[in-house]
């Protein structure tokens, strides 16, 4: 049926049009129907239906609508019911309790990229996934039909070394200090990393402080073959589905094992990765609260691995305070390019980089992966090759920590009395740093100057609060007094010097320790 394009008012999350009763009648569209709208280009749509006597003739739809279809408002479009998508029935065949081939996975994962479910459908195959317990097959199918809804890089070379973090610790900025490590060992590194999303700073947000990002695959390739190693944003090219699905998931605020592990493992495929590394932080503000949890974790994401023929092994870490002193991205480039430079910084930073690098390079051959990290780090290897990494990345070759600017707005928060930090709360340091305005203030954050165990007096200073405006202060201020965000304590709580709470090998290491004892 012919009706003319009509531009709405409204925004909308996903596909909807309004339509008349009587255009609806003739077409035999109900209001629980969908109908392909087609110009020079094509959309499958949901419908609101109106008896509103002007609607006669015309479908109302947003500008996104009107560019996808490649038309303008007062233009004739092609307007006919679409039948549901097979998908669906391979959605109600997952609710119901039933077992994905390969062939299924990728109608519903090709839906989705192609915006033929509504948000609700998503949401329901997400749901149905990980309530009926998806087995390690279909998130290894789910896993490859993501991957292939983007590009996938070849770099030419083997093996291919990456490191992934579940996420939950505020201030984890080891990011360029692994990847400078391993790569000036000679290792292959494209690392591809995150903003944040509920977080006061990813590890994107920081790095794209000193360097570009963002990267095509044409210069991502040339950068890897330059540096050996890249500082990359996980952007849409790669396994560009996954954005669709969390769309679904925010508003629910879910984020459930299944999706999560091939929503990860997508974007490793997608770069060709042979030999992963996976930080599971330990912590009550992390995805893996407590050693079980974590443990079930490692074993399901290395049973994963197997499938899609990725080496991988995990180290779950603590994460019952921030890491280093650093938290916002302007304050954790200068801290983590100190580590770099060889100053005297948080040794948890170090252990934890160094730690990392080490299993990485343990993965390569070497017997004393941690000493090797912690002699390149020591002397200067590593600072060279993150240089070298900042310029292919477009930054500055001489890049110093003190050039690094900090937020001109400042507040100290001062002990109330003697004692020792007994705790760190993670959730309120977060908050604080996000209401100075970090990330998008990238000179907002908060710089710890005392962490758990630390012996204070009365009046010291427990951290300092920055921020790129007055009224952002002021706000973050007002946080902060809404909250306890540190605790001080009569006597000195227990900590570790150790980062890595425990390491789990892979699956076929574990077998290789069986076999020879």
């Amino acid at each position: 049926m012919k009706l003319t394009a009509r531009l709405s008012d409204i925004k909308t999350s996903e596909p909807i049009v309004v339509l008349n009763v009587d255009d609806c009648l003739k077409m035999g569209v109900d209001h629980t129907d969908r109908v392909r709208i087609t110009g020079s280009g094509s959309v499958v749509s949901a419908v609101v239906i109106t008896d509103y006597d002007a609607t006669r003739g015309l479908v109302v739809m947003s500008q996104t609508l009107l560019d996808r279809c490649g038309v303008k408002a007062g233009d004739e479009v092609e307007v006919v019911y679409s039948p549901l998508p097979e998908s669906i029935l391979s959605i109600r065949k997952k609710i119901n309790g039933g077992t994905l081939g390969r062939a299924e996975i990728e109608s519903v994962v090709g839906d989705i990229m192609a915006e033929n479910l509504s948000e609700k459908e998503i949401l329901a195959f997400i749901s149905a996934f990980n309530v009926n317990n998806a087995n390690i097959a279909e998130v290894a199918f789910l896993t490859r039909a993501m991957a292939a809804t983007g590009k996938t890089v070849d770099l030419g070379v083997k093996p291919v070394f990456d490191f992934h973090s579940l996420g939950g610790v505020p201030g984890n900025k080891i990011t360029p200090v692994v990847v400078s490590i391993v790569a000036s060992e000679g290792l292959i590194i494209p690392k591809m990393s995150s903003r944040a999303i509920s977080s006061a700073c990813g590890t994107s947000d920081f790095v794209d402080t000193f360097c570009d990002v963002e990267m095509d695959t044409d210069a991502l390739v040339s950068a890897v073959r330059e540096a050996g190693g890249v500082f990359a944003c996980g952007n849409e090219d790669y396994a560009p589905v996954g954005s669709l699905i969390i769309k679904a998931e925010r508003p629910m605020g879910i984020d459930p094992r299944p999706m999560m592990m091939a929503s990860i493992m997508s974007k490793k495929v997608a770069i060709g990765t042979t030999h992963l590394l996976v930080d599971i932080p330990l912590g009550k503000t992390t995805k893996t609260p407590d050693i079980e949890s974590a443990r079930s974790y490692a074993e399901a994401i290395r049973n994963l691995g197997t499938l899609l023929g990725i080496h991988i092994e995990c180290a779950v870490t603590r994460a019952d305070q921030p890491l280093g002193r650093a938290i916002g991205p302007l304050l954790e480039a200068r801290e983590c390019i100190e580590v770099l430079e060889g100053k005297d910084c948080d040794p948890d930073i170090v252990d934890k980089a160094c730690s990392m690098a080490g299993i990485l390079l343990e993965m390569a051959g070497e017997k004393d992966g941690k000493a090797r990290a912690l002699e390149i780090l020591r002397s200067g290897k590593a600072h060279q090759k993150f240089l070298q990494i900042v310029k292919t990345q477009n930054g500055d070759p001489d890049l110093r920590s003190e050039d690094i600017p900090v937020g001109l707005f400042t507040k100290d928060v001062h002990a109330k009395r003697n004692g020792y930090v007994g705790f760190i709360d993670n959730h309120s340091i977060v908050a604080i740093a996000k209401a100075a305005g970090a990330p998008s203030d990238i000179e907002g954050g908060i710089e710890m100057m005392h962490k758990v165990g630390d012996k204070i007096n009365e009046g010291d200073v427990l951290f300092r609060i920055y921020a790129k405006t007055a009224s952002k202060l002021d706000r973050a201020i007002a946080s902060a007094r809404s909250r306890r965000p540190m605790g001080v304590v009569d006597d000195q709580p227990i900590t570790s010097d150790q980062m890595i709470i425990e390491r789990i090998p892979s699956k076929e290491m574990l077998d290789l320790i069986r076999f020879r004892n």
